[in-house]
């Protein structure tokens, strides 16, 4: 998604807050002229162009914002500590539900080069069960000292594996996690071996799920293991809330 995507689909966002303000005659005319004006500032965001820009009196340094490094932080993070679940028997489904979080980014995680270990149809069963705690949940794979090799949007694996040549779909599925190298599993639909570092900054998230055309990508520590998850919607939202704040330009 271009950054002039980016501005447009926030202009609803934009509008419902202004709309908000002038319905409880929060503020002055000024804040709601601002508050129009924030997907310019999105663009100026997401493409670098703008370097500070003032409406109404706020000051909003976009490019400090876009350079801003994507920190870690509970449940607002844009790179977000994901629960990690590493399949185990069918019976352990309803077991580690109990534990998880709603609304924090869960990731399914599956080691390569375990040959036969995998049952395609048992990770379908722990993808749906998942998918109720996070509709957009990502499965992830690692090799077998637990270093990122590949991942898929969640609901796009399940639609590969349960549509209609799904038992041909499983047995690639199956042989893909088999083999001790991602190359047969970045053959499947959906799977990418693109990642991000997790001291990436805004900018360089957006810019990165924009070549790639991904919402979601997986963020790595310092040795290329998964750390969390950076969601496209997730950025888009913390920005927006600093323009609407005023505390992007904030010395």
């Amino acid at each position: 998604m271009s950054a002039i995507a980016y501005a447009i689909a926030s202009v609803p966002i934009a509008i419902l807050l202004a709309l908000i303000l002038k319905r409880f005659e929060i503020g002055e005319s000024t804040t709601f002229i601002a508050l129009l004006l924030l997907p310019l500032g999105v663009w100026g965001v997401a493409s670098g162009a703008i370097s500070e820009f003032s409406a109404g009196g706020v000051a909003l340094k976009f490019r400090e914002a876009a350079k801003a490094e994507v920190k870690l932080s509970p449940l607002t993070d844009i790179v977000e500590e994901f629960q990690a679940i590493e399949k185990g028997g069918l019976s352990a489904i309803e077991g580690f539900t109990r534990a998880l979080t709603p609304g924090k980014p869960i990731a399914l995680v599956l080691k390569l080069g375990r040959p036969n270990y995998y049952v395609p149809s048992a990770v379908v069963l722990y993808l749906q069960a998942l998918s109720s705690f996070d509709p957009e949940l990502t499965l992830v794979v690692t090799d077998a000292d637990g270093k990122f090799m590949a991942a898929a949007d969640g609901r796009a694996v399940m639609n590969f594996l349960t549509g209609q040549n799904d038992f041909q779909a499983q047995e690639r599925f199956r042989e893909a996690l088999n083999a001790p190298d991602a190359s047969r599993l970045l053959e499947l639909p959906g799977f990418t071996s693109e990642a991000i570092t997790a001291d990436a900054t805004n900018a360089q998230a957006l810019s990165k799920m924009d070549e790639l055309a991904r919402r979601t990508l997986v963020a790595l520590d310092s040795e290329g293991r998964p750390k969390g998850l950076a969601k496209r919607d997730a950025i888009v939202t913390h920005l927006l809330v600093q323009l609407a704040s005023g505390s992007a330009g904030a010395p």
